[in-house]
């Protein structure tokens, strides 16, 4: 887990400095003292992390996999964690909960040390959406464990990278239905700079069903695309939603 991690922070990070000003999302440096923060919280999340994952592989009925039994572990993985990632994240903006979550946002101009960034309260419940779906999934069918760490490849990949600031997506992703189903980087860089709304991981269904969903976000998505990074946290657009 550590080794893929440093792949996907090697990869994040690259990609900020290969691509540049040329899609930046924010142009606004990193206070002092942000990186370690984030290389705190990472490196504790990571370990909890490992630990949980051991535990469940060891503890969960599974069998050999087969294409349907890995999409099934994989789609049930990847739906469970949007759902219920969304609840958490909710929960976490609350008057009461956000001091769980303070740790995470003391970020708002993210980088890719940044995803997992987190206090260990935010940590849990992190690992409880990951792992808690498929164990119950496990309960009436046994599950693939390919399936289930090829959505943990996909969710630290995403989480890690999707955290840099720069503009990975082109326009298309700001268009439905690709948005649906995955949202642009500039869309959670918005919850970063806003801190309310979009409280999506990889997917906007939850925020648009909800109306959690800021409805400027296409247009900044579509001039960051353009090379035109955002210079203050408070920038708006006037423009209809994705569409």
């Amino acid at each position: 887990m550590f080794g893929f991690a440093a792949v996907c922070l090697f990869t994040g990070f690259g990609l900020e400095r290969l691509l540049g000003d040329r899609r930046k999302i924010f142009a606004v440096s990193l206070p002092d003292g942000q990186l370690a923060q984030e290389t705190f919280g990472t490196l504790r999340f990571l370990a909890m992390a490992s630990i949980t994952f051991g535990l469940m592989l060891f503890l969960v009925d599974h069998a050999d996999s087969t294409p349907r039994r890995f999409a099934l572990t994989f789609g049930v993985s990847w739906v469970s964690f949007e759902v219920l990632y969304w609840m958490l994240h909710r929960a976490m903006h609350t008057r009461r909960g956000f001091r769980f979550h303070r740790y995470h946002h003391d970020s708002r101009v993210m980088s890719p040390m940044t995803g997992y960034s987190m206090s260990k309260v935010e940590a849990i419940g992190w690992l409880v959406a990951l792992t808690g779906p498929p164990a119950v999934l496990s309960l009436f069918v046994p599950i693939s464990i390919e399936g289930f760490v090829a959505y943990l490849a996909y969710h630290m990949s995403g989480n890690i990278v999707g955290h840099s600031n720069v503009e990975l997506f082109g326009l298309i992703v700001g268009k439905r239905p690709t948005s649906w189903w995955l949202h642009p980087i500039t869309y959670h860089a918005l919850h970063h700079a806003r801190v309310t709304h979009h409280y999506g991981f990889g997917s906007s269904f939850m925020d648009r069903w909800l109306k959690t969903e800021w409805a400027d976000w296409p247009a900044l998505h579509a001039r960051v695309a353009a090379g035109d990074a955002l210079r203050r946290f408070t920038e708006k657009a006037s423009a209809p939603k994705a569409g």
